[in-house]
């Protein structure tokens, strides 16, 4: 058996610091086709219950890259520092174990740029391009700190302000703190929310007088952009406050049971998806829509509009997704966006191949013989 390339949690953050944001996106759109075009292999994944976690084994293939099996535990709690896994890489050729890759920020990056990707291509077709965008992320982990990250990077120059809402204050204003750097050289003005409490880091953060509740409807009626990066039974904040032309990133539920949004804001939805068949199982919100309509309002996945070589196909997005459609949208009722993502296996492929290409050039990682 030939040697295999170890990549700790250290070693894939070095990589990842090496890599161009850009090359993450390119591979990332790459697989959503893939996908949509029916040439990757994604067996259904299967589940071992613990109290303390469930342990999720993905297989999958992208049939003109190679193949992976990642592993990966979700924490019944709360994680902070993202889901615990590891990706096996396969040799393409032999089938042998090319690679073991520490995964944990790999699930957050993979699943932030689809959220970019979708994010980006709604916002280039908007007529107001130059207008000052308020970016609202709920949840503090790693999933909303590559939100951030991502979505700062793929709307240069346009979100100024960021409000992180969490439960407690604590957690946020520590990913505040991380990020203020960044932010404060992009002249990004970014702030904590506490949704329990009210509390803020800012003075100018749910500035209204009242019970938290209403300070958070003041957050969420300012944002032009949502993230949900928190795993929840239950909507996060009513649909109604929601401003018309917002847009949404839904990326913390993945069961029938769990709801990010209310039924409310799905019916005013034109929703963009990363996988169709998944999120007809595993998107709550969405499987109660199509069980009280009959419709969901979901037109296209991401792979439909991007190309073999990862370029936007401008195209192929329905007109519903940009202001040429707002007329058409007004009438049947439905003015905001929506990217909803369960994760595809594929998306990790896509990811753990980059990073370990990149990690032999860079010589990191340990080689080990098995």
């Amino acid at each position: 058996m030939p040697p295999v390339r170890v990549l700790s949690l250290e070693h894939v953050a070095a990589v990842l610091k090496d890599i161009d944001i850009e090359d993450i996106l390119t591979s990332q759109a790459q697989a959503f086709h893939a996908y949509s075009a029916n040439e990757t292999q994604t067996p259904q994944r299967s589940t071992l219950q613990t109290p303390y976690h469930k342990t999720l084994t993905m297989p999958s293939r992208i049939d003109t890259l190679t193949s992976t099996v990642k592993i990966v535990s979700v924490p019944k709690t709360d994680s902070k520092d993202g889901l615990p896994g590891v990706t096996i890489v396969l040799d393409n050729k032999s089938g042998e174990p090319r690679g073991l890759v520490n995964a944990r920020l790999l699930t957050a990056v993979r699943t932030a740029a689809g959220s970019a990707l979708a994010t980006r291509v709604i916002f280039e077709n908007k007529q107001e391009k130059n207008k000052a965008l308020s970016l609202v992320v709920f949840g503090s982990g790693a999933q909303a700190k590559a939100h951030i990250q991502l979505l700062t990077h793929v709307l240069p120059d346009q979100i100024s302000r960021i409000v992180i809402c969490n439960r407690t204050l604590p957690r946020a204003r520590d990913l505040v703190h991380e990020l203020s750097p960044d932010c404060s050289a992009k002249s990004i003005d970014i702030s904590a929310f506490s949704i329990t409490t009210g509390e803020s880091t800012s003075s100018t953060t749910g500035s209204g007088s009242g019970s938290p509740q209403d300070k958070l409807k003041e957050i969420v009626q300012s944002a032009h952009i949502i993230c949900t990066c928190t795993n929840t039974t239950e909507a996060l904040f009513p649909g109604e406050w929601v401003q018309p032309g917002t847009h949404l990133n839904m990326v913390g539920s993945y069961t029938p049971a769990m709801h990010e949004i209310d039924q409310s804001l799905v019916a005013r939805a034109w929703t963009l998806v990363d996988a169709k068949k998944e999120c007809e199982h595993e998107a709550g919100e969405f499987i109660l829509a199509k069980k009280l309509t009959g419709e969901n309002g979901v037109l296209v996945e991401l792979g439909e509009i991007f190309a073999e070589d990862g370029k936007f196909k401008r195209g192929a997005l329905p007109k519903e997704f940009s202001d040429r459609g707002n007329n058409q949208d007004r009438e049947k009722k439905k003015d905001v966006t929506i990217f909803k993502s369960v994760g595809i296996a594929a998306q990790d492929v896509a990811i753990t191949a980059l990073v370990l290409d990149r990690a032999e050039t860079m010589g990191l990682g340990s080689v080990v013989d098995f």
